[in-house]
Formats: structure tokens, sequence, C-alpha cells
């Protein structure tokens, strides 16, 4: 029976394990060489494990993890909110732009007899707001709207507003 390369005969297993446990048996005595719950500082206090192997929660284990939990509910909430708010103001800024342009172009008086539509650039000069790529206004019969395409390929649209007379 030939062997591959890497490939243990049988008899090489056992001596493979018996090595194994050799190892293993010098961090277990550097683990009871630790001090013990007594010894150790009052802010860390080990939590020792019954003869089952369960471990014994304390009431101070407890406060912890409902502490933990609390601060985690808490930050998720936070989060949330704070995205929330920073979307309401963006909408906000979006919405005092465009009745800006709108009123701008009012103020103009269009024709109820003409239709045409141009960049809010030209209607109100200066920068647009963050978020928005580009702006048309559209006026149709006297009415006035204001469309913005926004990034992600969201949209805004002020409605039509004519001039009150």
């Amino acid at each position: 029976m030939s062997k591959r390369p890497g490939q243990r005969s049988q008899k090489a297993q056992p001596q493979h394990k018996a090595q194994s446990q050799q190892k293993a048996q010098p961090q277990q005595r550097g683990r009871q060489a630790q001090p013990s719950a007594g010894q150790q500082s009052s802010s860390r206090k080990v939590v020792s494990a019954a003869p089952g192997g369960v471990r014994e929660v304390t009431p101070e284990l407890r406060a912890r993890t409902a502490r933990t939990f609390g601060l985690v509910v808490l930050g998720f909430v936070a989060g949330i909110a704070l995205m929330v708010a920073v979307l309401s103001a963006q909408g906000r800024a979006l919405r005092e732009y465009a009745v800006r342009v709108q009123s701008a172009v009012l103020a103009t008086g269009p024709s109820v007899n003409v239709s045409y539509g141009q960049p809010c650039v030209d209607a109100l000069p200066g920068a647009l707001p963050s978020g928005v790529l580009s702006c048309d206004v559209q006026v149709e019969g006297g009415q006035v709207s204001v469309l913005m395409q926004l990034e992600r390929e969201r949209q805004f649209r002020l409605p039509a507003r004519g001039a009150e007379r």
C-alpha cells in the first residue's frame, strides 16, 4: 500500500494525539495557577461554574446584561431618530428652495398664452441645494410648477400655482 505525500499512517495518528494532549497539559496547569475569585479585584469577579458546568447568573451579571441591552436599544432608536431628522431637514430645504423659485417666476408675470420650461438657476441665480441634480421650472397657461431631480433617482415636484389676482 503506497502513501501519498501528506498522508499519515494509522500508527502515526495515535502518536499525534498523544503529543497534542501533552501540549494541552501545561496550559491547564497555567489555568490552575490563576488567583481565586476572592483574590481578584472587586471590579471583575469570576463567574464560577457549578459542578455540572452550568454557570451561576449573579444579580451583578444580570444587571450588566440588562444595561448593555438597554444601551443597544437606545442607540438604535437614537440612530433612527437622527436619520429622520436629517431627512426632514433636507426635505424642508428642498421645499423652501422650490417655493422661492416658483415665487420668482410668478413675480415676472408669466403670460397665460405661453408655455415654456427653464432651469431653476435662470429663474433664481445661486447654487442648488445639496442632493439636487437638476431643477426645472415649467410654465403652462400661467401656472408655474417646479420639478427637481434628486440623488438615487428620486424626484420632488412642487404643484402648479398661478398668479394670485
